[in-house]
């Protein structure tokens, strides 16, 4: 870099990888961190903008650390770890379906150009990327060398549920899958498959584009990360739309336009304001990129009239939007005990994608229509998010979609909503089979799925009887019960002996799981199924009554089976 202490240039992702040919993650930096909601938003986003056409699709700034070292080949990533190696997992994933399909040329492309080189004489593959010392055995292993799927998912196995491999290996594992559903959506001819991942191997490099800042030392990069971010704050969208807003309001609107702003800043507390603006955008206009949100706003609402009523209608929606998840928040108050539970419920499941839609149902239904279409909403986070474990992307595609459509008065009921959501839900079979084989460590989730199906059951049992008889009422009032305890006692080691996995693959299983009033002793926990069936038995659950009715011994095929019959029960509880 001679004398420069810093540069800077956009270029295409790919040429960035393949122009200067090597990389380093510095030991100290963070692992591989980006969770697979991140990953496929970034593989969605990059498809979507490829299919529309957009001449760019803009990454963001990279940092790069170039000393001119004469022992240093390498380029320290400073910024940008997460966003190189995702791009060189996709470019894999291409590699990968090429190989496996016969286009072996071009999948040596792929390989030469933006993944791994083979330097004349050499054996090994020399990476273009290499990243810190927890994360690189992994990297090298199954995305810069090429590998089968079934080592793949022996790797995935292995990782620790909560470690940085496991969610490198799971990143790679969905670029996988993402490259090979975009070669199926172009029918059965292998040539047209393979051109649609030449496609996007070409947009990565030329139009996915990055600005790249090239400083001689750390220190540089700091300095000018400080003068940006001098107060701890970072430039977002709000900063720029508030620029915005006040610059066309004028100075003669400046009061009116700052006490709407105050007005909503207070609203969202310590909520982000980046996404209430994302969500905002998106309950009335449809989905959005991350990077196009500002220029969107800025075009919709480009002069003095447009940007007065922005600040006033967003200090209004973030009042609606920062309690969007508070069931017994005034805003909920004024809905009925029915709506109020299915607003816990999508708090609990985690059903952040459907905001949009409800912010467009609640200026345009009124309250029993709400009722009936959050009611749909928990069923579609229930089947497609938290059993199907469907594409988070897909989700959001649609969700953006329905709240446009609810805006503009295209869907003018829950039924039309949930006609138009249907088309991503799994079909009951799928439904089933995905149920029986549902795995859950979070206690509050699990309590809210038996205490939904436990409330099935006694409709089913007690077609007469009014729902306020209902014993259970609250899930957070019940104990949940490991039948196998987590740490079972000296009465289990029989069974344990005969099934040694049956702890880490079953104790969380949902079949081996059952409510308990408070009231229940809970010094039976860790004794053997003999003990804990008496206190069953005895029990207001009619699910958890039962298993002391249904099951002599406790194993495997007793949670297996238990699982199937609660996955039926479940077909009626959250039906399509």
């Amino acid at each position: 870099m001679s004398n420069q202490q810093m540069r800077s240039d956009t270029r295409g992702v790919g040429q960035l990888l393949h122009e200067r040919r090597y990389f380093a993650v510095p030991q100290h930096q963070r692992d591989y961190s980006w969770p697979i909601g991140a990953v496929e938003e970034y593989f969605d986003d990059i498809v979507e903008a490829m299919n529309r056409g957009d001449s760019d699709y803009f990454l963001g700034l990279i940092v790069l650390v170039d000393t001119d070292a004469p022992n240093s080949k390498r380029f320290e990533i400073l910024d940008g770890q997460q966003r190189l190696a995702t791009a060189t997992m996709i470019y894999a994933a291409i590699r990968h379906w090429l190989k496996v399909n016969g286009f072996d040329n071009d999948a040596t492309k792929i390989q030469n150009d933006f993944i791994g080189i083979s330097e004349i004489g050499e054996v090994n593959v020399e990476p273009r990327i290499i990243l810190n010392n927890n994360n690189q055995a992994i990297f090298q292993e199954v995305v810069v060398n090429q590998c089968d799927d079934t080592l793949l998912e022996k790797r995935l196995t292995e990782a620790g549920r909560h470690s940085s491999t496991r969610k490198l290996v799971e990143a790679a594992v969905k670029c996988r899958k993402y490259a090979a559903e975009l070669a199926e959506s172009q029918g059965a001819d292998k040539a047209r498959q393979a051109k649609i991942l030449f496609d996007l191997a070409k947009y990565l490099r030329d139009h996915v584009q990055v600005n790249c800042l090239d400083v001689t030392s750390p220190e540089n990069a700091y300095t000018i990360f400080e003068s940006l971010n001098d107060r701890g704050v970072d430039l977002s969208v709000l900063d720029l739309l508030k620029n915005h807003v006040f610059r066309e309001a004028g100075t003669f609107n400046e009061r009116q336009v700052q006490e709407d702003w105050t007005k909503m800043l207070a609203n969202l507390g310590d909520r982000k304001a980046d996404l209430f603006l994302k969500a905002f955008w998106t309950s009335r206009y449809g989905r959005v990129q991350r990077g196009r949100l500002f220029h969107e706003l800025k075009a919709k609402f480009p002069g003095r009239r447009e940007s007065l009523a922005l600040a006033s209608d967003l200090s209004i929606q973030a009042e609606k939007y920062s309690n969007l998840e508070i069931s017994d928040s005034d805003l909920w108050k004024q809905y009925s005990a029915a709506t109020q539970e299915a607003v816990k419920a999508l708090a609990l499941l985690g059903g952040t994608q459907t905001h949009p839609i409800i912010l467009a149902s609640l200026e345009k239904f009124q309250a029993p229509q709400i009722e009936k279409l959050l009611k749909h909403l928990v069923t579609l986070i229930i089947r497609y998010q938290l059993i199907g474990r469907g594409r988070t992307g897909r989700l959001e595609i649609n969700a953006s979609k329905v709240a446009e459509e609810i805006f503009s008065e295209k869907l003018k009921t829950p039924k039309s909503v949930w006609d138009e959501l249907k088309g991503i839900i799994p079909p009951d079979d799928e439904f089933k089979q995905d149920f029986s084989k549902y795995t859950d460590t979070k206690a509050s989730r699990a309590r809210f799925i038996l205490r939904e199906l436990e409330l099935q059951q006694w409709r089913q049992s007690n077609p007469q009887k009014p729902p306020q008889l209902v014993p259970l009422s609250d899930p957070e009032k019940v104990n949940l019960e490991h039948i196998l305890p987590k740490s079972p006692g000296a009465d289990w080691q029989t069974s344990i002996s005969a099934d040694h996995a049956i702890i880490d693959e079953c104790v969380d299983r949902l079949g081996n799981l059952c409510l308990l009033d408070k009231s229940s002793n809970k010094k039976e926990a860790a004794k053997g199924f003999s003990s804990k069936a008496n206190v069953y038995n005895s029990s207001e659950f009619l699910l958890t009554a039962s298993i002391a009715s249904d099951y002599s011994t406790w194993d495997r095929s007793a949670i297996e089976d238990r699982q199937k019959k609660l996955a039926d029960l479940a077909l009626l509880t959250w039906p399509l």
